[in-house]
Formats: C-alpha cells, sequence, structure tokens
C-alpha cells in the first residue's frame, strides 16, 4: 500500500459550506449602506443622515425580516429590497409617503402588510412563491404592479381579478392594461380613449405574368414593411414605458439605463 492511501480511503473529509443565516434589517445594515464613517459621528449626526433618505436600498443583504424602518425619516420614497430572503412582508406601515417598493427574488408566500401604503405606485413582488392572493390586500394607488415568475399567474383570470379591482393600474407584469381588458373588466372606456382598430393585413397580390424574381421580390418588401412596423410599434411602446417610470422616478429600462455600481 502506497504512502496516503489509507488516508484517502479512511479518512476522506466532506468539505461544506454551512448556509449562512437570514439576518433582519437593523440600522447597521443601513448604516453600512447608507451613512459614511458612521462610526465617526454622533448620534444627533446619524438621526439627521437617517431624516435625509429617500431611497433605501437594501439589496442583497441577506435579510430574512422587515425591521427597524421608524428609524428613518418621513422622505422615503423608494424601496429596494429585492435578492434577499424575506418570507413575510411587514412593518412598513412607517413609510406613509413610500411610492416604490421592490421585493422581487425574496421567499414570500403570501401577499399582507400594504393595503395601508396608499401612496404606493410601483409594487414588484415578482420572482417569489405567491399562489393566490387577496385583491384588497393590494394598495388601490398601484399603477404598476409586477408579479411574474410566482405561481399565482397561472390562476383562472389572473389578469382580470386584478384589473377589475385596481383601478389605476396601467401596467401588469411589464404588460400595459389594454382598454379592452378594461371594457372585459367593467369600466367604461370614453371614445377618445378607444383604441384604434388594427389595420387588415394587406397581402401582396400576384399576376400570372410574375416571375419567381418578382414575387420573391414582393414578398421581401411586404415582409421588410411589417418588420419596420413592428419595429415602429415596440419603440413606441418602450418609449411610453419609459415615460412611466420618468414620470413617478422608476428605474428606467435597461434600453436607456446605464448598469449601476452597488455599494
Amino acid at each position: 500500500m502506497e504512502h496516503g492511501e489509507g488516508i484517502a480511503a479512511n479518512d476522506s473529509v466532506d468539505f461544506q459550506i454551512a448556509e449562512v443565516k437570514p439576518v433582519r434589517l437593523s440600522l447597521h445594515l443601513i448604516q453600512k449602506r447608507h451613512i459614511n464613517s458612521a462610526q465617526q459621528k454622533s448620534q444627533e449626526e446619524i438621526v439627521q443622515a437617517l431624516n435625509k433618505i429617500t431611497h433605501l436600498r437594501l439589496d442583497r443583504e441577506n435579510i430574512g425580516q422587515i425591521d427597524n424602518l421608524e428609524l428613518l425619516g418621513d422622505k422615503v420614497t423608494n424601496v429596494y429590497l429585492q435578492k434577499n430572503k424575506i418570507q413575510v412582508i411587514e412593518n412598513l406601515e412607517c413609510l406613509k409617503n413610500l411610492t416604490f417598493l421592490t421585493l422581487a427574488d425574496n421567499q414570500i408566500r403570501q401577499v399582507e402588510g400594504l393595503s395601508h401604503l396608499n401612496k404606493l405606485l410601483f409594487l414588484d413582488l415578482s420572482h417569489n412563491h405567491i399562489h393566490d392572493f387577496q385583491i384588497d390586500e393590494f394598495p388601490e394607488s398601484v399603477m404598476i404592479l409586477n408579479l411574474k415568475e410566482n405561481p399565482c399567474t397561472s390562476l383562472p383570470d389572473y389578469r382580470g381579478r386584478l384589473i377589475q379591482d385596481l383601478e389605476h393600474l396601467k401596467i401588469l407584469d411589464e404588460e400595459e392594461v389594454t382598454n379592452a381588458e378594461k371594457r372585459e373588466a367593467g369600466f367604461v372606456v370614453s371614445s377618445d380613449e378607444e383604441e384604434e382598430v388594427e389595420e387588415e393585413e394587406v397581402v401582396p397580390v400576384f399576376t400570372d405574368g410574375d416571375s419567381i424574381g418578382t414575387c420573391t421580390s414582393r414578398i421581401l418588401m411586404h415582409s421588410k414593411a411589417r418588420t419596420d412596423e413592428d419595429l415602429k410599434k415596440h419603440m413606441e411602446h418602450t418609449t411610453e414605458l419609459d415615460d412611466y417610470r420618468e414620470k413617478f422616478e422608476l428605474p428606467m429600462s435597461s434600453r436607456s439605463q446605464t448598469p449601476s455600481v452597488r455599494n
């Protein structure tokens, strides 16, 4: 037996990385991300700094529980808590002026603790574990809602339920709420809001005298025209979404946004 063979056979080492336990959202986390040289500041200076925060960014911090937000002032309008390990939506009632909230990529199973946020316009709960929801748990003020990559999106009449009860909803799961959906949900759409009737697709007409080359050319020209029209509509739609984002100070699309650097 060669030297070391017995060790390899009998004393194998099992390398396992212990899972880090989720933490509670704390003053320490807020200071780490938002207050430079907090250890060198007095308590009064820290309180003043906390009261100046408008955009609270605590993404990717292994947070398992939302707490201690009452330490912040009334100026907070945007909260970023995506990519954590949050299971319960709670302790947000102190953020009376919140207009933007993202809790995407967490472990949330239930929509709750949000109905009192009557100024909330943007809510992102995508990539969670929500199987169903109660409509009255959503703030009535919500205009942009994202529930993509949740089991609840497979429920019968999923979009209809939300559109019917959230009368201010403009964009659901990154798709604009159409007037047809509004009418189906029971809303009265005025004549000036009527959607334009799509023009019937014009099929190229070919005559017996056309050569193969001529027919091919017409087909290609027609295809290009349709592609250009589809691209134009896509750009108009993207621009409209960006207008919504700019109006409500929401993140811009990747088309117009430069990559940000995480602290």
